[in-house]
């Protein structure tokens, strides 16, 4: 199977992990599905539309969303030369994010997950005493675009002649593709759109072959997942010798090894974590014994749980507990019979782990579309008062997640939260801020006026070609912006007047698999199953070693 254009576009354009009102379902025949051929010239130029995410550990992660031209454009180059990006691929053979196609999934580029590196670690690893683990600092962020060409076709060819239109160093036009979509910025690549990870493979593998190729005949053993690397040795001076190795192949393509994240450990450290059974283990015994015989003595035993959950999550300063403590409950459908002591314990989730808000929210709306009791007050207040705190510090995912709970618990937006969301978040969560207008969700009357003031630079492809989009789809664009001088190409999804927000979108689990699918199948979850290739938290691996293990600090 190759790349398909269309499904880069329409499954793998948007971050991962979105309120289900986002939609990109209309982008591609809006884009002249038909035209296969290239129309980004060197005077089509687009600006990424930022959304600032949550990430574990208190960490944040800032995701970009091209103008869905360059998307498509980018789709045609891998469909035209994936056999040689699958060539390059073969050779990095400790690879474990080759992108897997998918025309079914969720997303059209899947990798291996998570869950299944402690395995594959375990059998490539397991004959060394040692283990190098390592990454690439600021990975995506520092990507040098001109670099595609030097690693598809050869550093010297590509730097002979960097004409983006010629056959021969076909890589230029993917370095050209990329840069102009971005305000023709040559370093870093989108962190989100599933064209970033084939791309980012793209320089891995070459980055992978480099490694092997210095390595001379003692060829390393390694495991690598994107940018995060485990590379086995018999000895510590072995390790010490993949790094130096390492660090020449990635300078070679003008990356740097993460130093503060680099170290030598002993490889018994490096399989898997076992605090998620161990949760998971200890919610399913607690909550088995309440179902049946609810005591007083099983009541302290679940908020003992409970409590044991939190506490290890703020010890260690890991949401990712959090989100998989709520994901076990959710899976074990322990919700309905221990709702009023579950109620509260989201509630402090959603006001103490911003990272879990999603999460949570999940379930307050699937609860309410079941019909079942929610304390509709306390969830008003908490998601008004995290949609105020999270907009007020920029933080676009916890504010959107925020927004769209509000709008499941049927609440209106004040004024004061839809002005600090105005004054502090993207225009990909002004576009679902505008629907609240339009749906009477909202208290400020000139909500939209304000909005279409906030339109600046290019409308069309400018960093807020997803706000202008709904402002013309609802009829209210401003028509000065019909004076712009952006090219024909990059007008096609306004002059479409499409929309990428589906108001009246149900959550996943609401879904049906198919027509036949019985309406009172109702769904007993309240989170679906999908994963993230950046970081979902009760999916991630991270191998740390106990602060007491054989832990070698490098020269």
């Amino acid at each position: 199977m190759s790349v398909d254009p269309e499904l880069l576009v329409s499954k793998g354009l948007f971050p991962e992990n979105l309120p289900p009102v986002y939609t990109a379902s209309a982008i591609w025949k809006a884009l002249n599905a038909k035209q296969n051929t290239y129309a980004v010239s060197a005077k089509a130029v687009g600006e990424l539309c930022l959304y600032n995410a949550s990430k574990r550990g208190a960490q944040r992660r800032v995701f970009a969303i091209p103008h869905p031209l360059f998307i498509k454009e980018q789709g045609l180059f891998f469909q035209s030369h994936w056999p040689d990006i699958e060539t390059l691929f073969s050779a990095a053979i400790g690879s474990a994010s080759r992108p897997q196609l998918d025309a079914n999934g969720p997303r059209h580029v899947r990798t291996t997950p998570h869950a299944e590196l402690p395995k594959i670690r375990l059998q490539r690893l397991s004959r060394f005493k040692f283990c190098l683990i390592t990454d690439v600092s600021r990975f995506y962020y520092s990507i040098y675009t001109h670099a595609f060409p030097w690693a598809l076709n050869g550093k010297a060819a590509a730097k002979k002649d960097g004409d983006w239109k010629l056959a021969s160093t076909f890589g230029n036009r993917l370095d050209f593709l990329l840069r102009q979509a971005q305000a023709k910025q040559t370093i870093g690549i989108p962190v989100g759109p599933d064209a970033s990870k084939i791309a980012a493979e793209i320089i891995m593998a070459a980055v992978d072959q480099s490694f092997i190729k210095r390595s001379g005949k003692s060829a390393p053993v390694y495991v690598r997942h994107f940018d995060d690397y485990w590379i086995g040795g018999r000895t510590h001076e072995e390790c010490e010798k993949h790094l130096t190795n390492l660090r020449a192949a990635m300078r070679e393509y003008e990356l740097d090894i993460n130093e503060t994240k680099t170290r030598i450990i002993s490889t018994k450290y490096v399989f898997a974590e076992t605090w998620p059974s161990e949760i998971e283990k200890a919610i399913e015994q607690t909550f088995r014994k309440s179902r049946w015989s609810w005591s007083e003595a099983q009541e302290h035993q679940v908020l003992a749980t409970l409590g044991h959950v939190v506490e290890r999550a703020t010890d260690e300063n890991d949401d990712g507990i959090i989100r998989n403590a709520i994901r076990v409950i959710d899976r074990k459908m322990l919700w309905n019979d221990n709702w009023p002591i579950l109620e509260h314990f989201l509630a402090q989730c959603a006001v103490q782990f911003p990272h879990s808000f999603d999460y949570v929210a999940r379930v307050i709306s699937w609860r309410i579309r079941l019909k079942q009791a929610v304390d509709l007050p306390m969830w008003t207040e908490i998601a008004r008062v995290a949609a105020g705190q999270h907009s007020e510090l920029g933080r676009d995912s916890e504010t959107c997640w925020a927004i769209w709970l509000l709008k499941e618990l049927g609440a209106k937006l004040p004024k004061r939260l839809s002005d600090s969301i105005m004054e502090n978040c993207s225009g990909f969560v002004l576009a679902f801020l505008a629907h609240f207008s339009k749906n009477k969700m909202a208290s400020d009357r000139r909500l939209l006026d304000k909005l279409r003031s906030l339109v600046i630079g290019d409308p069309f492809a400018g960093a807020f070609w997803p706000l202008s989009v709904e402002l013309i789809h609802m009829g209210v664009g401003d028509p000065t912006w019909e004076k712009a001088d952006t090219l024909a190409p990059l007008r096609t999804l306004h002059k479409a007047k499409i929309s990428i927000i589906d108001w009246a979108a149900l959550p996943k689990v609401f879904a049906k698999a198919s027509p036949s699918d019985s309406d009172d199948d109702e769904p007993h979850c309240a989170i679906e199953d999908f994963g993230s290739d950046y970081e979902n938290v009760d999916e991630e691996d991270e191998t740390r070693p106990p602060m007491d293990s054989e832990e070698m600090e490098l020269d």
